[in-house]
Parts: structure tokens; sequence; C-alpha cells
């Protein structure tokens, strides 16, 4: 499935009320929808097609799990009655997954202005990619020694960020979710730079 590519940073990491920032941008998108305008793609789910039939929206596309599908069809439906009547969902499709899970992993490093922005940045990534990390830190200034807390593969670039007052979100996640995963935190929160590390055996599967 193709994911939503756009460089503009739509989703800001740092105000006030945080909680509420994913789902405004949601609203802001289904009202652009119903206004007509079905060009722009979801802000979590990417590149689903919404078409309007009168009073009737039809989604269709792939997702990449029923917990998904069920999520977009549930935000089609509180719209019913603000512009429509009724909600065809029988084109969204699930994604047939080849991949086995928990073979391996992946270390996902990104850099934030402050340890609030990176907090939140985890609490955005976790809600929408819906992925429950192996590994999950954010390492400011005050950790002196890092390389227990960085892999190897990105310590140079940790060292500048947390010398130039900036803040680490270091994630570890089951490798056929780190793309997502790692897409969110380049696409949807204001990370100034993210890395990954090669991928590695999972815990589990080591000898």
């Amino acid at each position: 499935m193709k994911r939503t590519t756009q460089r503009g940073r739509t989703a800001p990491v740092t105000g006030s009320p945080r909680a509420n920032t994913g789902a405004s941008l949601i609203d802001a998108w289904w009202a652009t929808v119903l206004a007509g305008d079905v060009s722009e793609p979801h802000p979590v789910f990417g590149d689903v097609k919404v078409q309007l039939h009168g009073s009737r929206l039809r989604l269709s596309g792939e997702l990449e799990s029923d917990a998904e599908r069920k999520d977009l069809v549930d935000q089609a439906r509180q719209r019913i009655g603000h512009g429509i009547d009724g909600v065809d969902a029988s084109g969204l499709k699930v994604t047939s997954r080849k991949e086995k899970a928990g073979v391996l992993e992946q270390t996902l490093g990104s850099a934030f202005p402050s340890r609030d922005a990176a907090e939140f940045a985890r609490d955005f990534v976790i809600k929408h990619s819906r992925v429950v990390p192996k590994q999950s830190e954010i390492v400011d200034g005050h950790h002196a020694d890092i390389r227990k807390r960085v892999p190897a593969d990105f310590a140079r670039a940790a060292r500048k960020a947390l010398d130039s007052g900036q803040a680490l979100l270091i994630l570890t996640v089951d490798e056929i979710e780190a793309f997502r995963v790692r897409e969110l935190l380049e696409e949807d929160t204001r990370s100034e730079w993210t890395v990954a590390a090669p991928p590695q055996l999972s815990a589990r599967t080591k000898p």
C-alpha cells in the first residue's frame, strides 16, 4: 500500500493540547473530504480512496491490518449525518503479509528539539502505527554515557545532537514494522533527522 510521502510537517509535536493533535489532523482531513476535496492522502493511512456518490461515502484501497480497517471505517461512520447518510467499505481490503514477524528487529533513532517533543513523538508514533516497541528510550543531555543506549551506527550523530541541546528518541521494533514507524517519524513529526540501524536477529531467535 502506498503511504503518504508529503514533506509538509503536518503533525507538530509541540503545542497544546497534545493528546488532540492527531485527532485534529484526522478531523481536518475528513472536513476536506466532505467538502468535496478527495485528493489529499489520509494523515495516518495514506492513499486510501474516498469517493462521494451523492450522500454515500465509498472507501477503497489497502490497509495493513484489520484494526486499521476498523479504525478508518469507524472514522467514516462518525460523519454520518454530517453530509453523508451511509458508508460503503466493501472496497477496503487488508494487505496480505508474507513476512514472518519476530525474526528480525530494527532500531530507529530520531532527534528532536526537546525532551517534551521526543516524548510526544513517541506517543504519536505508537498510537498511529499500533506498534508495541521492543525497546523505547528517550536520551537527552543528562545522559553522559550514551554508548549503551545508542547503536554504534549513529552514535556520532547522536552525540552531536545531544551537544546541541536536542533529545533523542530510540525505538526498537520488529523489522516488518520498521518502515511504517520510520515513515511516521520522518513525515508526521518534527524530527530533525531519523536514521535506522541495520536489522538484527531478534533476541528471541538468537542462539
